[in-house]
């Protein structure tokens, strides 16, 4: 069965069904029918109505207001038979080991999808979209729209001149494509109208998130006009954020049990852990939904904390999903599961890694590496190492080279973080040890099958030509005697065997 698939023996999710959710499904305690849009979403994926819609959901129990989201997709999936024929409800499974918490989310009360399944526009939806977006009763515009729609070169953050979407939205700015088209649009149209601007709120996992939106948005409004980029850089404010909460893909398995275990079928439930941690930026001066009263952090500084979840969380998950891959481990936790693989992401991160972490305000790093590790090993989470791998590109600068750049300049060890960029490379090749054929998900992926096609086989070679996309190693790592040869040695040996014996080597050669 796909997720698109109806089931005959139960009742497709809607006002008309919630009635007949069975009674340990939570409900919103709110008057929905009362709730009006006050924040527009791009980027309706699992995360997002896992996280900041749970959060909103909780900050309108808390302190009702005007706060519905309106979902926003520029790309795929089409959400009009999935949310669409549900008017935008649906539930979010928390699951940890054997146990299982259901909620229905009502916080989402309209989607627009601007194209569809086959890529075309779909009639007046792009306009439909920015009118909600410039309307003053918009009160936040929030993203996760991952690392690569934010169009950007990973290993600076500037905004890709040369991207295809950036071509087309500087040569037609009134009909975007592009993440920061869509915004600078909204945000030039408010201006115009003489309505007040938004709050620009990047929920990705991409380094000062709110930063590099600004820096995309506003390179762009140069290129179109550089009167209105002058003012957005005095007006706008675009907040950072980090964002932490384990949602995997939901794949036909989730629904099928959710239809069995409630009588309801849902085509857009979310499954995901029961942690969750959001902290955000203080800095804008308009209202916003009372996050804080649903457990979001406001600071004054997110860097610590955004440092911590995507070198311990993400550094972890990067460090392993494309060993996990060449080793034939189809699922995060069950990579975590085998004894060496957890061992090695523990030692990396708590020799490699925490010694050149910030300080972080209210959290005990040791206390929250050991919370990451178990988190990781939960069983009832399906997330699929090929998932994490995906535009690995867009992820390898923050999660693993930027911390090897730490350990590096501190002299410390870094043979942990050097084995996952092996693995990356490996599997961005294209192929595993034993000669099959990898699916590489990932921007970059025509250029890095092509360098390992140069390579012939050469393992130094191999490396040399991937350090050389500057665009994701920057110039400095080539340059460096050191890692070269360790990664030409790591990647020959994984060429050689599976990743899994590779590091038990690896951690057997370590001192304690």
């Amino acid at each position: 069965m796909s997720v698109q698939e109806p089931r005959a023996s139960a009742q497709r999710l809607g006002p008309s069904a919630v009635d007949r959710l069975p009674a340990n499904v939570r409900c919103p305690g709110y008057d929905r029918s009362r709730l009006t849009p006050g924040i527009l979403h791009l980027g309706v994926g699992a995360f997002h109505r896992c996280h900041q819609a749970e959060y909103t959901d909780d900050a309108l129990e808390a302190a009702f207001g005007p706060w519905g989201i309106v979902g926003v997709n520029l790309r795929a999936p089409d959400l009009s038979p999935t949310l669409g024929t549900q008017q935008n409800l649906y539930c979010r499974e928390l699951r940890r080991h054997g146990d299982v918490e259901r909620r229905l989310i009502g916080a989402l009360v309209e989607t627009i999808s601007v194209t569809g399944e086959d890529g075309d526009l779909q009639g007046g939806a792009l306009a439909g979209a920015l009118a909600v977006a410039s309307n003053p009763s918009i009160g936040a515009i929030t993203l996760t729209v991952t690392e690569k729609g934010y169009c950007h070169i990973p290993a600076t953050g500037e905004l890709d001149l040369g991207h295809p979407d950036i071509s087309h939205d500087i040569a037609h700015p009134e009909t975007p494509v592009s993440v920061p088209g869509f915004v600078l649009r909204a945000l030039a149209m408010r201006l115009a109208a003489g309505r007040p601007l938004p709050a620009l709120i990047s929920c990705d996992n991409v380094p000062d998130n709110g930063s590099t939106l600004r820096s995309s948005v506003l390179c762009l409004a140069a290129k179109i006009d550089p009167a209105l980029r002058d003012r957005l850089e005095r007006e706008a404010c675009f907040l950072n954020t980090m964002v932490d909460r384990i949602v995997p893909a939901t794949r036909p398995e989730d629904v099928a049990g959710f239809a069995e275990a409630t009588g309801i079928e849902d085509r857009g439930l979310v499954v995901g852990e029961p942690f969750r941690m959001w902290v955000l930026e203080d800095r804008f001066n308009g209202p916003l939904p009372a996050w804080d009263r649903a457990g979001a952090m406001f600071v004054k500084d997110v860097a610590p904390y955004e440092i911590l979840k995507m070198r311990v969380v993400n550094g972890i998950q990067s460090n392993l999903c494309q060993l996990g891959v060449l080793s034939g481990i189809d699922f995060m936790a069950d990579a975590m599961a085998e004894g060496v693989f957890s061992d090695f992401a523990l030692r990396t991160i708590s020799r490699e890694v925490v010694p050149h972490l910030p300080a972080v305000p209210g959290i005990d790093v040791s206390a929250y590496v050991g919370e990451t590790i178990s988190r990781l090993k939960n069983p009832a989470l399906k997330h699929r190492t090929l998932q994490i791998s995906t535009d690995g590109s867009q992820k390898i600068r923050q999660r693993l080279l930027e911390p090897l750049r730490a350990a590096l300049k501190a002299g410390t060890p870094c043979g942990g973080l050097l084995l996952g960029i092996a693995g990356w490379m490996k599997y961005a090749s294209g192929v595993d040890s034993a000669g099959r054929a990898l699916e590489v998900l990932d921007p970059f992926a025509e250029r890095t099958k092509a360098v390992a096609a140069a390579s012939g086989g050469d393992a130094a070679r191999l490396v040399e030509g991937m350090l050389g996309i500057e665009a994701i190693f920057g110039t400095d790592l080539a340059q460096n005697g050191f890692v070269k040869d360790r990664l030409a040695d790591l990647v020959a040996d994984l060429g050689r065997r599976p990743s899994r014996e590779v590091v038990r080597d690896f951690l057997a050669s370590q001192t304690a």
